[in-house]
């Protein structure tokens, strides 16, 4: 974020602390429950939104070096992301040209070629073909023409995007319009790969991500959490075409400058706000001045009252720069906190509970 729209949005929330009030939408907005209760509509979600629409499925640091891969399903459609051994960043469909097996086993790791478990098929990480198993007994083929199915697949601002189907390619910026310089401004390819989980919970996915989406319940639902952490009903409110972003304001955060008798122009913003970005169809993300949490919400299959969270953690430069400086008496650096142990406390027992229970 630029150090202009930093200061504005700083002003906007002590503003809001002064007075009393937070940022209006305008007016009360109904949602019908069929929107998340209807088959057809979820029937309708799987298809625009998780195999039409290019999603956001990690980050840079999900491929750290050359000829490192990362396999999911998550979107429904099996995915096998790569960077090649000249460090470019590619996706396929992880589905065998012969007899369409998955390839490679969902999760990361490092390799330059896949084989096929079921008839030894060989790939590069390129989706080339190579290898043929007994291809003189089997007989020949044309291996160009029988790689791996290319998916269209973008790493910008240390993002990788991919369209879960063949098909027509896109272009990052245009999808992010407004808000790409501001995601490019936190360096998300400096951030390095921490952890995973998967949150399985009894919610439609559009109502996992509403959990999110405002603060006005922090003092209530989060009384013994959160709200003696951040201030309560106080955020900011920009829409940037079909994304949002929200800040909220640290108590201790705004403590310290005030302690320190700061202009605003010197509040260290990263360390004193909450940031919540809305990347549509499905993403949330939580940066910060140490970690990235990447949220990517996904219903179920057949039942729109169920839904999958799957989220990844990444260590900022800060953060690695402070673990470093923290080394044990053996000489090996401390681990790092459980970054899922405090946000499953509220997230998961708190905000999914609740929703769950409407």
């Amino acid at each position: 974020m630029l150090k202009e729209e930093q200061i504005r949005v700083l002003r906007e929330l002590q503003h809001g602390i002064d007075n009393g009030v937070s940022a209006d939408a305008g007016g009360i907005v109904r949602a019908p429950v069929t929107d998340y209760t209807c088959p057809e509509l979820l029937a309708k979600e799987q298809q625009v939104f998780f195999k039409e629409t290019p999603l956001l499925l990690g980050l840079a640091a999900d491929l750290p070096e050359p000829n490192t891969y990362y396999a999911t399903a998550e979107t429904g459609v099996p995915i096998l992301m790569t960077r090649d051994g000249d460090g470019q960043f590619h996706a396929f469909l992880n589905v065998c040209r012969h007899r369409g097996v998955q390839v490679v086993p969902d999760g990361r790791g490092k390799k330059n070629r896949f084989t096929c478990p079921f008839h030894a098929w060989s790939y590069r990480n390129t989706g080339d073909l190579i290898a043929v198993n007994r291809e003189q007994k089997f007989g020949c083929i044309d291996k160009s023409s029988h790689g791996l199915v290319a998916l269209p697949a973008h790493e910008k601002h240390g993002m990788l995007w991919v369209r879960p189907s063949p098909g027509d390619d896109f272009d990052v910026d245009t999808l992010l319009g407004g808000i790409a310089g501001d995601l490019a401004s936190w360096n998300m390819s400096g951030y390095e790969y921490d952890d995973a989980q998967v949150i399985r919970a009894d919610i439609n996915w559009k109502l996992a991500i509403d959990t999110f989406g405002e603060n006005y319940h922090f003092d209530v639902l989060h009384k013994n959490s959160l709200a003696s952490e951040i201030y309560g009903n106080l955020q900011t409110h920009d829409i940037f075409g079909q994304h949002y972003r929200m800040v909220f304001a640290t108590k201790w955060g705004w403590r310290y400058v005030a302690e320190q008798k700061l202009p605003i122009e010197q509040w260290p913003y990263e360390h004193i706000t909450l940031n919540v970005y809305f990347i549509f169809p499905n993403v949330i993300l939580l940066p910060d001045a140490n970690r990235m949490h990447l949220l990517r919400m996904y219903p179920d299959q057949n039942n729109p009252g169920k839904s999958r969270t799957h989220h990844n953690t990444y260590l900022s430069q800060y953060a690695l720069e402070q673990i470093a400086r923290h080394v044990s008496a053996n000489g090996e650096i401390e681990p790092t906190p459980d970054a899922f142990e405090g946000f499953n406390n509220v997230v998961v027992n708190e905000d999914y509970a609740a929703a769950a229970s409407t």
